[in-house]
């Protein structure tokens, strides 16, 4: 498998790109990447007893966090690529978006998260509420 380098400034530029273009519907549009991203991470992983912390450690080592920590129900990252100080907003999208991959293939169901604190607002980390939705 090959591997692309992209700089923060860029994927900030993308972002700023994106919203001027689309407005806020740029959001959905990245956090559909980070879905489509966390299905590589996770295709090389098998749900066992240690499949959250091998998944903490390829988010890491891909470079979209400084550090993740995953729970039953919730996940806080410092350090994200996607952390924007200029924004007024919340912006880790993708992020977002792999979380959802990695809790859904250890569930086995769809889940919901919300991002509640960023960095990009001035918050000490990402903390992200994980909801599974029951079927």
């Amino acid at each position: 498998m090959k591997f692309v380098k992209i700089s923060q400034k860029e994927l900030k530029g993308m972002a700023k790109f994106y919203e001027g273009v689309m407005a806020t519907a740029y959001e959905g549009l990245f956090y559909r990447e980070g879905k489509v991203i966390g299905k590589g991470i996770i295709e090389v992983l098998d749900v066992n007893e240690d499949f959250m912390d091998r998944a903490e450690k390829l988010v890491k080592a891909r470079g979209w966090v400084e550090s993740l920590a995953l729970s039953e129900d919730s996940a806080v990252s410092e350090g994200g690529i996607e952390v924007n100080e200029d924004s007024s907003t919340k912006t880790c999208h993708r992020l977002r978006g792999i979380i959802s991959t990695i809790y859904e293939k250890k569930t086995g169901n769809m889940v919901d998260v919300k991002e509640t604190a960023c960095q990009s607002l001035g918050d000490d980390k990402c903390e992200f509420e994980v909801e599974v939705k029951g079927y």
